[in-house]
Order: C-alpha cells, then sequence, then structure tokens
C-alpha cells in the first residue's frame, strides 16, 4: 500500500512546495522547521508543524512515524568540512541521518527519501552523465552527501531513493535579485554549461520516489534533462525584462572576492541526464527547459519589478 502519511525533516523551501503538493493528494503532513514563516505557512495547509534539532535525538519524531509514513529528508550536511570516519562507526556527518533511519525503521517506516545534490559526481567538464557515473566529487559538500547518499543506499529493511538535485528555481528564487542590483557576476562571459529543476518539478520527484511501487533502492537525477550555457539564461532575462547584460569577469578575478562555494559554482560542469526521472519514476516534467520555467516568473516580475 502507497504511504498516506508523510514527515519532511527540514521543510525549507522545497519543503514547502512538497508540503503544498502533498497536501493536494490527500496526505496527512508532519514536517519540521525551525523558521517562523515557514511554520506559519505549513499550519496553512493543515501540517503538523514541529522543531527538532536534526542533530538531535530522533526518539522525538517518532510518534509522527508509522507504517504508513514516507519520509521525506531534507537537510544539508551538518558540517562545514568533511571528516572521514576513523573507526567502524559512521562518520559525524552520516551518523544523524543513519540514526534517524533506524528510528523510523523501528516504527515500522520502509519508505525513506534523501534530498541529495549532483555535486557528489565532481567536475565533469561539461560531459553527460547518468546515476552510473563515479562520484569524486572534491568540495566538502559534495564527499559529505556522497558518503550519506553510499550509507542510505546500503541501509537494510528499508527502500532509500537518493534525489541527485541540479540548481533549484522558481518563485522568490532566481537571478533577478542580482542582476537588478548589479551584483551578478558572468563568470568567463557565462559559458560554462550548467542544469536546472523548476522548485514544483522537484516536489514531484520527491512524491513520486516517496510512493513509488518497487522496493530496491534507488539514486535519481533530478534534472530537467536541458543543460544550458549561463550565458543564455543571462541573455534570456536581460532581454525580458530590460535590465542590462552584466560584464564578463575573469575566474581569477572573481574569485579574490568570492566564496570557495560560489567560485566552486563555475568550476565544475556536466551536463546531467534525466532518463531514470522521467522513465522510472515516470515524472511529467512542467517545465522541460529553463526558459519554459522563467516565462512566467518574468511575466510576474515585469508586471511588479519593484517587488523583491
Amino acid at each position: 500500500m502507497p504511504p498516506t502519511r508523510l514527515l519532511i525533516v527540514g521543510a525549507g523551501y522545497t519543503g514547502l512546495e512538497i508540503a503544498r503538493q502533498a497536501n493536494h493528494l490527500g496526505f496527512e503532513l508532519h514536517t519540521t522547521t525551525s523558521n517562523p514563516q515557514r511554520q506559519r505557512d505549513l499550519q496553512d495547509l493543515g501540517a503538523t508543524v514541529l522543531e527538532w534539532d536534526a542533530l538531535g535525538d530522533p526518539s522525538a519524531l517518532l510518534p509522527h512515524i508509522d507504517a504508513d509514513t514516507a519520509l521525506i529528508y531534507s537537510v544539508p550536511p551538518l558540517f562545514k568540512e568533511h571528516q572521514p570516519a576513523t573507526s567502524p562507526e559512521p562518520a559525524r556527518h552520516v551518523a544523524p541521518v543513519l540514526n534517524l533511519l533506524q528510528a523510523a525503521k523501528d516504527q515500522g517506516c520502509t519508505r525513506f527519501v534523501y534530498l541529495s545534490s549532483t555535486s557528489v559526481y565532481g567536475d565533469y567538464q561539461g560531459a553527460w552523465i547518468d546515476e552510473a557515473a563515479d562520484l569524486h566529487p572534491n568540495r566538502d559538500q559534495g564527499k559529505m552527501r556522497r558518503d550519506i547518499e553510499e550509507a542510505l543506499l546500503k541501509a537494510p529493511g528499508v527502500t532509500t531513493s537518493t534525489l541527485r538535485i541540479v540548481g533549484i528555481y522558481g518563485p522568490g528564487r532566481t537571478i533577478l535579485t542580482r542582476l537588478k542590483s548589479g551584483r551578478y557576476a558572468l563568470v568567463d562571459g557565462g559559458k560554462k554549461i550548467t542544469n536546472r529543476i523548476h522548485v514544483e518539478d522537484l516536489a514531484q520527484a520527491a512524491l513520486a520516489a516517496a510512493t513509488r511501487h518497487t522496493h530496491n533502492s534507488r539514486a535519481y537525477n533530478v534534472s530537467d534533462g536541458e543543460p544550458f550555457a549561463v550565458h543564455e539564461l543571462v541573455s534570456f532575462v536581460c532581454e525580458a525584462t530590460g535590465l542590462p547584460m552584466p560584464e564578463s569577469i575573469s575566474l581569477e578575478d572573481y574569485a579574490l572576492t568570492a566564496s570557495p562555494l560560489a567560485v566552486g559554482f563555475w568550476t565544475h560542469s556536466a551536463r546531467v541526464d534525466n532518463t531514470r526521472l522521467t522513465e522510472e519514476l515516470g515524472v511529467k516534467l512542467r517545465y522541460p527547459n529553463v526558459f519554459a520555467g522563467y516565462r512566467p516568473l518574468l511575466e510576474a516580475f515585469n508586471q511588479a519589478p519593484d517587488l523583491p
């Protein structure tokens, strides 16, 4: 039987959209977040909202988990630096996730969805990759996510789905604010190849993974499957809004003031294949490419350009 209850651990931007769609589908909703506005938004959907520290004791969540529950874990790695395990015990960044997984399994939960990232792949210099590609991350966040993925996919007695997510966009999360303020850096002319997924399609994917009929643990790339060069989107947005096209800056100059995480975006590139997402999970994308997804967002911006 498919689950009838959904527990979203770490209901942020993506988690709220998952909750909206799950509410429409009739799920009993339970969520965790410490953000006051997010708490109100979730309560408006009829969700039970909990405050829970992801480093804390998972027993506080047990009353909200049973055999009819699917659990979606949407918490980023809890540490800044990757520290490999030095003993048979799980690494410090893996242990909290496995502790929650075990607690959920003890309650009869058999479906666990982990929202990961394509950062686990590392740099493929613009080549096409699918879920069989080697994982060789060279940034701390990617290394920690890789370790968590590997532990979850090996866990017995529960169906784990790992979603390797590309850059997320949607209402309130676009390049418009930075372009409007003149803070957008077009590094090396924006020739880098990148990938995107609209938050509504990401939510679809998470719910499809939570309710899928197969019981083998799997990883899924979550992308619209239409990679593009960064300058293509920037040009598209500037032409549609009348905003000025930002000047190009070299990676070397950009790195003088940008954070390592921001620099990393411009030094890692791949074309992410989504065949498993669309064919195995059966996700029908509402926004088949970033340009289709941006059009309604740009229309809204042009009607009220002074809104954030």
